[in-house]
């Protein structure tokens, strides 16, 4: 019967750990009904219906940005989550949860209340850097600067972490959901064909790449053409995912660099001889770290699991509450967050 559980609410990816073990991995997606909003289906199945369903029925993002843009969804869909993990054995457990930057005191209530109402007792927000540090195994007991670059579908996140606080840090609402959109983008402009962002995700995982690679690689994709409305293949090469996004990447390394130029300079030596860590499902696509090594001078190293780190170190910090001993982390029931 678990006790405690760790959850990185995901804009396109909820993930579930209890212990050091990975329970659940599902998308964050809800198929619902289009007149009584009602769930059909979540997370995998729901995916597979996006772009695929009737008009009667609706596919749904619960989470937009990393925080909840519909509250009744979200909610039943932690709920779900949470009973096709544990099912009745779940009792009440305190409930860690990954958010970004920089979210407001609704918002920190608003998830407090949905995992609450799915079965939480006491619930402790964290920002995803800092768990992402945690699962890194960052030494938080020395005064040592670490950067942490966290790029996830809705938000890029990047501070720097000192002893287990946020020295300085900044979220932007730039990431890999927005790599989706300009492939789609540039592949309608350059051929008039439309393709679904599922198949635009598909083609960033495979051939997508932020810097120009050495060897050209090429993929033949569906799509709708737009003068005559039928059905069509169309190739692309990898030197046109490259333009499709390289704005959007430039537009992510800017972000992070503004967060090395605010921080003070006893900290910005340590990260040049630390260097940056990369983390989060975005950092994956082809040429990331290299394209960040270029334009802020220093090293910078991709995790060996960046998909999972953010949702292992909530499960370190559960185990290891002394890790957070120098910051406000603190698990509180959603009558102490109510504003009086």
């Amino acid at each position: 019967m678990p006790t405690d559980i760790g959850i990185d609410l995901g804009t396109k990816k909820t993930i579930l750990l209890s212990g050091s073990k990975i329970i659940l991995e599902q998308p964050s997606v809800v198929t619902v009904n289009t007149e009584t909003w009602e769930p059909i289906c979540f997370g995998e199945k729901a995916y597979s219906m996006i772009g695929r369903t009737p008009d009667s029925l609706t596919t749904v993002f619960p989470i937009n940005r990393g925080v909840i843009s519909d509250y009744d969804i979200a909610e039943k869909m932690l709920k779900h989550f949470m009973k096709k993990s544990f099912g009745n054995r779940i009792l009440k457990p305190r409930v860690m949860v990954s958010m970004p930057i920089g979210v407001t005191s609704v918002q920190h209530r608003s998830v407090a209340n949905a995992v609450e109402s799915a079965g939480g007792r006491n619930v402790c927000t964290i920002e995803g850097p800092v768990a992402a540090a945690i699962g890194l195994g960052v030494d938080f007991k020395k005064p040592k600067g670490s950067f942490i670059i966290d790029i996830g579908a809705g938000t890029t996140d990047t501070a720097t972490i000192s002893m287990g606080g946020l020295a300085n840090c900044d979220s932007v609402r730039i990431a890999s959901g927005d790599f989706d959109d300009a492939i789609v983008r540039y592949i309608r402009k350059k051929y008039n064909v439309l393709v679904g962002l599922q198949t635009a995700e598909r083609i960033k995982k495979q051939i997508g790449s932020v810097i120009k690679r050495q060897i050209e690689l090429t993929m033949r994709v569906k799509g709708r053409n737009l003068l005559t409305g039928l059905p069509v293949f169309v190739e692309v090469s990898s030197s046109d995912i490259y333009s499709a996004v390289v704005d959007t990447a430039h537009s992510i390394c800017t972000a992070v660099k503004g967060v090395i130029e605010n921080t003070q300079p006893e900290l910005v030596a340590d990260i040049m001889t630390n260097g940056a860590s990369l983390t989060g499902g975005g950092a994956l696509i082809y040429g990331m770290p290299q394209l960040l090594s270029e334009t802020l001078g220093i090293s910078v190293v991709l995790d060996d699991d960046p998909v999972h780190s953010v949702a292992r170190g909530t499960g370190i910090a559960l185990r290891k509450p002394e890790l957070l001993k120098n910051s406000d982390y603190q698990f509180r029931s959603i009558q102490e967050l109510v504003i009086n």
